[in-house]
């Protein structure tokens, strides 16, 4: 059990005058101080997409760049909406920060970065046409790609 304000699935919205917070496990606002037995601690140093954060870094692009909110919403409303989904973010945050770690040792990250940073723009170009499953096997693809290189 934890604070909301320390959980993955908590996020602030703005509503011009108020900030509002919500968690996007239950779809609902809450309170910052709220604590819920589905809390999961937010992974370290942003908001968990490490691969695709890392990747529009190494290529100079700022963090609300189109491909990284998109794949936000697609991760937070798409993913989360299901059990299933949300397993695989989960598991996600266990596995991608030490594949970033590994791709930044590497001789040959260039290559990697520019690998995930073409499927990162086909994913957000299938978001766009709602492929919602499509992106999903896109992503999965890229991550096991990746998690098999390096482990």
């Amino acid at each position: 059990m934890g604070y909301c304000k320390d959980c993955a699935y908590f996020y602030q919205t703005d509503n011009f005058v108020l900030n509002k917070f919500a968690c996007s496990h239950f779809d609902r606002h809450v309170k910052q101080t709220d604590s819920c037995a589905d809390f999961v601690a937010k992974p370290s140093g942003g908001s968990g997409c490490f691969l695709t954060s890392a990747c529009v870094d190494y290529m100079g692009l700022a963090d609300d760049c189109k491909e990284l909110t998109s794949l936000r919403c697609f991760r937070d409303k798409y993913m989360r909406s299901t059990e299933s989904g949300s397993a695989l973010v989960d598991e996600y945050y266990v596995i991608a920060p030490g594949i970033v770690e590994n791709i930044n040792k590497s001789e040959n990250k260039d290559i990697f970065y520019q690998y995930i940073y073409a499927a990162v723009k086909y994913c957000v170009m299938l978001i766009e046409q709602e492929k919602y499953e499509e992106v999903l096997a896109e992503y999965k693809n890229m991550v096991v790609t990746l998690k098999k290189q390096f482990e």
